[in-house]
């Protein structure tokens, strides 16, 4: 479960970074660019000045308007959905230590399946995960 995790988040990062060198060589400005992908101008200059603000469906719809795969950001959703499912079936001492690996608990897992994950947080899985092998 904590490898797939591992490996999708890995896909993802790579599929992100992609995106965001593709976001940074965009001729559109933010209002043409937000009309493109569903966003407001607002949000996207907001989101170019603190890139820790975009969210999963942010990236996706990018990566879609960009031409570059959403296959990361799709599988990833998906892990993201099955986490809490997969570690309320574990042992309490082993899901304690896989939230305490993934810094995160199940309520919190829930919470941002429910709204949309931010990036940032997704990056933190991805660093602890990385350290933690």
């Amino acid at each position: 479960m904590v490898d797939y995790l591992r490996t999708t988040l890995h896909s993802f990062v790579n599929n992100y970074q992609a995106v965001m060198w593709r976001l940074r060589e965009c001729p559109l400005n933010d209002e043409q660019l937000g009309i493109a992908v569903g966003l407001s101008g607002n949000a996207i200059r907001n989101r170019r000045s603190k890139p820790d603000l975009w969210k999963l469906s942010d990236v996706q719809r990018l990566a879609t308007h960009f031409s570059l795969p959403i296959t990361a950001c799709v599988q990833l959703n998906l892990a993201l959905h099955q986490l809490p499912i997969n570690l309320k079936n574990l042992s309490p001492e082993e899901r304690r230590r896989t939230e305490r690996q993934l810094l995160f608990k199940i309520s919190q897992l829930e919470a941002y399946n429910q709204s949309d994950w931010p990036v940032r947080y997704l990056l933190r899985i991805h660093q602890s995960l990385l350290s933690h092998r």
